[in-house]
């Protein structure tokens, strides 16, 4: 029976990164080694451990980094074990557990250099073979020092070459910067700790603490991911990573606030109530978790609307609740590979656009304004539908029909639709017919009025608003003076 050989991985893991699962992938392939243990220490006898995580978010940032390797796993026996932890206790115990097995023992140079002074060497070169990555600007003389070992200790030493010059403290310390580490750890295990608040100023983990308690799980989630793509997309394009950082964390802090207190928020008629959290989490954010800087307090206001004029950190923080990595709606990967911050705005705000008119509900001034400042021109939602409407009036003889494109100039509807007929009769006989018909169209008729007197009937699809008038009222109330003008009046059937 094959002989199983088992790489031994003793390490804080504060926080484990690409770096050392890299090693380990190297050494197991090197030396055909068939699992790697990655054993966590409880308490270093060598080193004070690093304030940032406690030992059970260190524990499932390693789980959650080692879960997708076929060869790893991570072994809890020292942080199980009361003291410090040793490797000779930890070796003696793998022993135990895999008597038939051959043991590797992961170190780097400098433990390679001190491991006459640990606990016992002489058992452990017994117990495993050292395996020793030789690190980039070390003093050197690895391979004296294995001589001297083997001949001291019987130790039988394998060196390899350093595959990683990454380190937990470079990871401990972008973290605390609000500095990207893509790249440096799994995915899985980065968002775990931007959802930890793990190695995270005091002051930062203490709105985490807050944080936590006052928004659901779910939202947390989201949250999380909004801080991480927002670091990421204030370093790339210039923005203060650490302002990106509050701003993306309590862009939703007033998420639950009551109704009453969302509504009293409300800037248009009727109110929109999904954007609502925005302008009052500024405040929130201001009166409650003590923020003052007048930049991250506008990007939380910004981050649902938009806006004309906004900077860097607005649209950063705007693009980073679009397009986190949880989204998955169609076009976020267009969004996201878009190669300039302005058409990254351009597209997320079409997409925006289109969402909300889907949806039936209105646009709020303030994205067309920042839609118009990054040059975009928002399309005609609903055309199609628009003119099945007036083809349907057209065939029922109704006159003077005209098509208004009004979404960029009010959030009423997308389109008002007037024709005329020409009796209360005749009016009466369009409304039916359109009613009769909305179905086969794909519409649906939210609300009627003027129907009993007939000289004003107004149907509203949501998108379009269709008036139809008797002729009197027409040319009295002559509505579409207001919204005249080349570019957004379609007079049907249109000519050639």
């Amino acid at each position: 029976m094959k002989t199983q050989k088992i790489g031994v991985f003793g390490g804080t893991f504060h926080p484990v990164h690409n770096g050392h699962l890299a090693l380990a992938k190297h050494a197991a392939k090197a030396l055909g080694i068939d699992r790697v243990l990655f054993v966590i220490d409880r308490i270093p006898p060598h080193k004070t451990l690093a304030e940032g995580a406690d030992d059970t978010e260190r524990l499932e940032i390693l789980r959650l980094s080692v879960e997708d390797e076929p060869l790893f796993e991570a072994e809890t026996m020292e942080l199980e074990r009361d003291g410090k932890s040793y490797s000779v206790d930890t070796l003696r115990e793998l022993k135990k557990r895999y008597p038939d097995s051959q043991l590797y023992f992961f170190m780097g140079s400098d433990m390679l250099n001190s491991f006459s002074t640990w606990r016992a060497p002489d058992e452990i070169a017994k117990l495993a073979s050292l395996v020793c990555t030789v690190r980039g600007g070390q003093s050197g003389g690895e391979e004296q020092t294995a001589a001297d070992l083997k001949e001291r200790f019987g130790a039988d030493v394998i060196l390899l070459e350093e595959v990683s010059s990454l380190s937990s403290t470079l990871v401990r310390n972008r973290i605390h910067d609000a500095l990207p580490i893509t790249g440096m750890v799994p995915d899985q295990a980065a968002h775990y700790m931007y959802l930890k608040g793990c190695y995270q100023p005091a002051e930062i983990r203490s709105m985490y603490d807050r944080l936590s308690k006052e928004l659901k799980p779910k939202r947390m989630e989201h949250t999380a991911y909004v801080l991480e793509t927002a670091i990421g997309l204030a370093e790339r394009f210039g923005a203060d990573t650490k302002k990106a950082r509050i701003a993306a964390l309590l862009h939703d802090c007033a998420k639950y606030l009551p109704d009453e207190k969302l509504l009293s928020y409300a800037d248009t008629e009727p109110p929109i109530p999904q954007i609502l959290h925005a302008p009052a989490g500024a405040d929130y954010a201001k009166a409650v978790y003590g923020i003052d800087d007048p930049e991250i307090l506008q990007a939380i206001r910004l981050h649902t609307t938009g806006d004309a004029g906004m900077t860097i950190l607005d649209k950063v923080v705007y693009l980073a609740d679009m397009i986190e990595p949880s989204r998955s709606y169609q076009g976020v990967d267009e969004i996201r590979s878009a190669s300039s911050l302005d058409e990254m705005m351009r597209l997320a705000l079409l997409r925006s656009i289109w969402y909300i008119k889907e949806s039936g509900n209105a646009i709020h001034p303030a994205t067309l304004r920042a839609l118009n400042d990054t040059g975009g021109k928002m399309e005609r939602f609903g055309e199609a539908e628009v003119l099945a409407i007036c083809k349907v009036l057209y065939d029922k003889k109704a006159t003077d029909i005209l098509a208004l494109h009004i979404g960029d100039k009010t959030i009423i509807a997308d389109w008002f639709v007037v024709a005329s007929g020409t009796s209360v009769t005749h009016v009466r006989a369009l409304c039916d017919e359109l009613e009769e018909k909305a179905s086969e169209l794909g519409l649906v008729i939210r609300r009627k009025e003027g129907y009993e007197d007939a000289r004003w009937i107004v149907l509203d699809f949501g998108f379009a608003l269709v008036h139809l008038f008797h002729p009197e009222e027409r040319a009295y109330y002559n509505i579409e003076r207001l919204w005249e003008g080349d570019d957004n009046m379609i007079r049907y059937p249109i000519s050639e």
